[in-house]
């Protein structure tokens, strides 16, 4: 074999590994913007359910989502912070490279409030997405789609305190 050959061998396997991950992104892409696009039509949020689809957009959707469910100090707000954060975190990255992982923090919060609302155990699924680095949210939220919401007194709890 020459060296020809084996550049182009490994600049297919490059492409080929490439084009698996875009494959892979789209598949968790739909998994959560179906996930999202139905719970928001299920909560009351018809109008919004079309931001499931937009990029960036659906996670502003997702905390809209859990707005009034969250600690008592933050309802109404969770979204705002979100928004500030994550333009301050694009801005910040150029010069602070863990900036982003301010808008990635307030991410995992509204989950835990999304999952709460919808999964009798929802600490399992926030660390589920921690461990994962967020990789299985996609699929968590598909999972959640079609499920009742939970009352949070069957829960114990601990939004007030």
């Amino acid at each position: 074999m020459d060296e020809e050959s084996v550049l182009i061998g490994l600049l297919l396997t490059f492409i080929g590994f490439f084009i698996l991950l875009l494959l892979i992104g789209i598949i968790f892409y739909i998994l959560h913007a179906i996930g999202l696009y139905k719970i928001a039509k299920r909560a009351d949020r018809g109008d919004l359910a079309i931001l499931a689809w937009i990029p960036i957009a659906n996670t502003f959707l997702m905390t809209l989502l859990v707005e009034n469910d969250v600690h008592k100090e933050l309802r109404g707000k969770v979204t705002l912070i979100y928004g500030i954060s994550f333009v301050v975190s694009v801005f910040l990255s150029i010069f602070i490279q863990l900036a982003g992982f301010i808008s990635l923090l307030i991410i995992y919060y509204a989950f835990y409030f999304l999952a709460k609302k919808l999964s009798p155990n929802p600490v399992l699924h926030i660390v589920i997405a921690i461990v994962t680095l967020g990789i299985s949210m996609p699929i968590q939220i598909f999972m959640f789609r079609n499920r009742e919401f939970i009352n949070p007194e069957d829960q114990g709890s601990i939004i007030d305190a």
